[in-house]
């Protein structure tokens, strides 16, 4: 039996092992990225917003090496929102695939 294999995603040229977010965290991550995005929310909630939705997806990272490294791409300033956005397609793109194949129409008639 071989183990199942661990999605990666490319965050700047490294392979990054992630791990699925539960329902709860994506839950979350969706409310704090709605109000980060909220020109009524003010500054200083966005920026907690902000920062709880990095610390979300961070969580996915499976390696510390990863953690680490993903951290010092943030402190140099070349690691954006958008480059993680990979840690949640990551697995949505494997249910896409598995979905049923509908049929549509019908056959033609035989005269």
């Amino acid at each position: 039996m071989t183990a199942p294999s661990v999605p990666t995603v490319d965050v700047k040229g490294r392979d990054v092992a992630v791990q699925q977010l539960n329902d709860a965290q994506l839950l979350l991550l969706a409310r704090e990225a709605r109000l980060a995005q909220r020109e009524s929310t003010d500054k200083q909630r966005r920026l907690e917003a902000v920062g709880r939705i990095f610390d979300l997806l961070e969580s996915a990272v499976i390696q510390d090496e990863d953690r680490e490294y993903l951290m010092d791409l943030t402190v140099k300033g070349k690691l954006t929102l958008g480059d993680l956005t990979g840690f949640i397609t990551a697995f949505t793109e494997d249910e896409e695939e598995e979905k049923p194949k509908v049929r549509r129409g019908r056959p033609p008639k035989r005269a």
